[in-house]
C-alpha cells in the first residue's frame, strides 16, 4: 500500500513539474510574428529590448513614409499654384500630363508645333485618314484656357525645381517602404536567434530542475523498477 502511494505521488509530481516548465518558443512563429509586426516576435521570444527597438524603428519608418506623402501634396500645390500665377495658363481642369508639358515646353505654341509635326507625319507617312489626323489633333493640341507661355526663363526653371521637389518626396516614401521591408527582415533574424536561445536556456534550466524519471523491468525476477534522479 505505501508502496503504491508513492508510485502515485511520484507521478504526481513529475505531472506537476512537467506543467509548471516554462514553455518552448516557436521559431516559427517567432519569425511569422515579426513579419506582421516588426519587434512582435522578439517580445514573443522574451527579448523585449530587441522589440522594443524593432518597434521603435518601425514607427519611425511609418511617421516618415506619411510625412513625405504630406511633403510630396504640399509640394504639388505649390507647383500648381505656382503655373497658375505665372504660366498664363486659364485652365481650371488640369491633368498630371498637362503640368509636366508646363515643365519640358516653354509656351503651347512651342508644344502644339510638335504635335502638328507628329500629326502630318502620320498622315503622310502612316496613312492616317482625316478622321485620325483631326481626332490627335483635337485630344493632344493645347488652346484657348489651356494655352500658356511662361513670363520668363527663370520662373519656368523655376517651375521644374518646385515639379523635382514633389518627386523627389515621392522617391523617399518609396525608399521607406524599402527600409520597412528591410526592417521587417531584420526583426525576423532576431526573432529568430531569441526563440533560440529561450529554448536553449529553458532546456539547461528544466533538466536542471526537474531531473529525470527511469524506469526499468527485469524478465528474470519479473520485477519492475523505477526511479527518480536530480541534480543539486
Amino acid at each position: 500500500m505505501k508502496k503504491r502511494i508513492s508510485v502515485i505521488l511520484t507521478i504526481i509530481f513529475l505531472l506537476c513539474s512537467t506543467l509548471s516548465a516554462q514553455q518552448f518558443k516557436s521559431k516559427t512563429k517567432s519569425a511569422f510574428l515579426s513579419v506582421l509586426v516588426p519587434g512582435a516576435g522578439e517580445f514573443y521570444s522574451k527579448n523585449k529590448t530587441s522589440g522594443f527597438i524593432s518597434l521603435a524603428s518601425e514607427t519611425i519608418l511609418w511617421l516618415g513614409y506619411f510625412g513625405f506623402l504630406e511633403e510630396a501634396k504640399w509640394a504639388e500645390r505649390d507647383y500648381k499654384k505656382y503655373a497658375s500665377a505665372y504660366s498664363g495658363s486659364n485652365s481650371t481642369k488640369c491633368s498630371d500630363e498637362y503640368y509636366r508639358h508646363l515643365q519640358h515646353y516653354y509656351s503651347s505654341e512651342e508644344y502644339n508645333n510638335n504635335v502638328e509635326i507628329y500629326a502630318r507625319y502620320g498622315l503622310y507617312y502612316w496613312s492616317w485618314t482625316i478622321e485620325e489626323y483631326e481626332e490627335f489633333r483635337g485630344k493632344h493640341l493645347y488652346v484657348n484656357d489651356e494655352a500658356w507661355e511662361w513670363e520668363s526663363k527663370d520662373i519656368w526653371y523655376r517651375y521644374g525645381e518646385l515639379r523635382r521637389e514633389k518627386n523627389k518626396f515621392k522617391i523617399m516614401a518609396k525608399f521607406t517602404i524599402g527600409a520597412m521591408i528591410m526592417n521587417r527582415v531584420i526583426s525576423m533574424i532576431k526573432a529568430v536567434r531569441s526563440a533560440h536561445s529561450y529554448n536553449k536556456k529553458i532546456s539547461s534550466k528544466n533538466s536542471n530542475s526537474f531531473g529525470k524519471f527511469h524506469f526499468g523491468f527485469d524478465p528474470n525476477v519479473h520485477k519492475l523498477t523505477f526511479y527518480f534522479e536530480k541534480k543539486f
